[in-house]
């Protein structure tokens, strides 16, 4: 990459610690591969993303790749991150000038969309022991914007045509089916394991104990056996797709794209 590029990644910041640890695990691991990073938060976490386009200017870079750490696009991909860019509300590469002088600004799209997700889901469902009769139930945030749930059906739909059998969704909240309805479903059809794979960056009070509570199993557990009426199931929930290493490949490939165009 030309020593004049640099990486911003763009977290959207929490006053709890996981998504700026998830930020800082991607962005040691790019480190590690020889890129220039910076990292800068929408809201609650420092760097703020204008500070950290402030020392990108200062440092002398030319171009920057801004990679929005989000799962889908929302208000504040398509208003808040472009506004503190200086750039257009659109994803594409722009002159920004906010900074006190002329940089390019590669805005990236969220990577929620990207294929690789899938491959990640699918490593998910082996590594805890899918099978043909495994209930798999893909759960997302929810918003009143469609891009998350448009995004979330369109990920089930790639499940589905890679193989995976008995995908269900479930949103936490804003959109049907909530979760609880879905994981009903899948437990009166008579699964013994259901595996949960939640399209959450990082862990959080929703990953935590929210939804936990409404899989009925332990709060901060990753696992239970749940017992309704006189059925049995055993439930897993996976670790939220920011925390995957695999995650960081998206990213290098968003970064290349990014380069070579």
């Amino acid at each position: 990459m030309d020593k004049k590029t640099c990486i911003l990644l763009i977290g959207h910041g929490s006053r709890l610690p996981f998504n700026k640890e998830m930020v800082d695990l991607h962005a040691g691991l790019l480190k590690k591969k020889g890129y220039v990073v910076y990292t800068g938060y929408n809201e609650s976490n420092t760097p703020a993303i204008e500070d950290s386009m402030k020392a990108i200017t200062k440092d002398g870079f030319d171009k920057i790749v801004a990679l929005p750490l989000f799962v889908a696009s929302g208000r504040h991909t398509y208003e808040d991150i472009p506004d503190k860019l200086g750039i257009p509300r659109s994803y594409g590469c722009y002159e920004s000038t906010k900074y006190g002088r002329k940089i390019t600004v590669d805005y990236n799209e969220p990577f929620g969309d990207d294929p690789g997700v899938v491959q990640v889901l699918l490593h998910k469902i082996n590594t805890n022991g899918g099978s043909n009769g495994t209930g798999v139930l893909l759960i997302a945030h929810g918003s009143p914007l469609p891009h998350n749930s448009d995004l979330v059906i369109r990920t089930a739909d790639r499940l589905k045509a890679s193989g995976v059998q008995n995908v269900f969704v479930g949103f936490n909240e804003y959109n049907d089916p909530n979760i609880e309805d879905s994981y009903s479903e899948m437990i009166g059809n008579g699964f013994k394991k259901i595996i949960v794979l939640p399209m959450f960056l990082a862990s959080g009070s929703h990953i935590g104990e929210e939804i936990p509570g409404k899989l009925g199993i332990p709060g901060g557990s990753r696992s239970g056996t749940v017992n309704k009426g006189n059925k049995s199931v055993d439930v897993i929930l996976a670790e939220p797709l920011g925390l995957n290493p695999e995650m960081n490949e998206i990213l290098i490939k968003k970064i290349e794209d990014s380069v070579v165009s």
